[in-house]
């Protein structure tokens, strides 16, 4: 069972561990709320057959069963919301129909619950409407603003880690990054080519929307890569991997030109909506930074070292170098394989805030 994760696409598994997640969440949520009821809530329930049955083990497998169909549920919800025309729509817009959407989930949950108790003959119908007959309007309205709280929760949970990246919200949890501590990591600096034109033709608005699309097609190419979006600044993304992860299967080689391919074949779509085909150019560099987390009022993981520095100035070389992208001699080092790529030296460059100067390599594919 193992190997067929392993060689899943990472998107696949992204989706499958938020999935579990959710599922795992919920279910234990539902626990806790039963041995909160059990526990400190007796009152709410009288001496009749309700009683009886949340003491049994009948209402375990409930919960069990419960949590696992609307974790599934919640986790496609946001499949759904995440990959269609929903997402464009205001961030209360979303809010609304998710919340409507988890609604019915969760009384198509218990309908399916109710459902698989009676064919397998755990509770009669008849039973089942008896017992809700006795539910008192205090536990209902406890029970509901307790799954409210649960929804809410994890789906902050869930945006959070996005708004972070996956993987930095354990980090600023644990603390790891309070003191500043140092890391191996590779950086791109990725920024769309004659950008200033293209925003002064089309206008912020539209240009607005062109980055807009630009950024979303890029999000399951960060995926199936390993990257990390650092930063987005203008129409500039800033991505990073850990030194090892960046090198296996030169993931932060094979990212620009995948990208670059997404753009390629959405071409009609760019110059119907913008009568631009958008193009990126990209430094990259590898080395030694210091990551600490910052700030106060707004938090973020932040790193600081000359490697960005110098991936940023290659990046605004492409241009006059007539490449889209280049790296330095440390980074060629990494190269393991590069049968298809052609590296070719470009020379040596003075650059700005190095003492020495640094060989410059463009990278192109052989076989698009």
């Amino acid at each position: 069972m193992y190997q067929p994760y392993i060689n899943m696409p990472p998107k696949t598994k992204t989706i499958l561990k938020e999935w579990l997640f959710i599922i795992v969440s919920v279910t234990l949520l539902m626990y806790l709320y039963y041995f909160i009821t059990w526990w400190t809530l007796k009152p709410y329930l009288g001496e009749n057959i309700y009683r009886d049955y949340v003491h049994s083990s009948y209402a375990k497998l409930e919960i069990l069963l419960q949590g696992v169909a609307f974790g599934i549920l919640f986790g496609l919800i946001n499949l759904l919301v995440d990959n269609t025309k929903l997402r464009k729509k205001s961030f209360g817009a979303v809010i609304v129909i998710k919340s409507i959407l988890y609604v019915i989930a969760v009384v198509f949950s218990q309908l399916l619950v109710y459902l698989i108790f009676h064919f397998l003959s755990i509770l009669p119908v008849e039973l089942i409407l008896e017992m809700q007959e006795q539910l008192e309007f205090r536990f209902i309205f406890s029970m509901s603003a307790y799954f409210v709280i649960v929804v809410v929760l994890i789906n902050t949970i869930l945006q959070i880690n996005r708004k972070f990246g996956y993987g930095e919200l354990i980090n600023m949890f644990t603390g790891k990054y309070h003191k500043p501590r140092e890391e191996r990591r590779i950086f791109m600096l990725l920024d769309m080519k004659d950008s200033t034109k293209n925003a002064e033709r089309l206008g912020n608005s539209l240009y607005s929307m062109l980055i807009q699309s630009c950024i979303h097609d890029l999000t399951d190419i960060l995926i199936r890569y390993k990257a990390t979006v650092y930063q987005y600044v203008g129409d500039e993304i800033a991505l990073t991997w850990k030194s090892d992860k960046g090198t296996e299967k030169l993931n932060f080689i094979n990212l620009f030109f995948a990208y670059q391919q997404v753009l390629n074949k959405k071409k009609d779509y760019y110059l119907k909506k913008f009568n631009i085909v958008p193009e990126f150019k990209a430094g990259i560099e590898e080395g030694i930074v210091t990551v600490s987390e910052v700030g106060d009022i707004k938090r973020e993981i932040a790193y600081h070292g000359e490697v960005l520095h110098t991936a940023a100035r290659l990046e605004k070389m492409c241009n006059n170098l007539g490449e889209k992208l280049l790296i330095t001699e440390s980074v060629k080092r990494l190269l393991s394989d590069t049968s298809d790529y052609n590296v070719k030296l470009l020379g040596e460059f003075q650059l700005r805030g190095k003492e020495k100067k640094e060989k410059v390599f463009g990278i192109n594919r052989l076989k698009e």
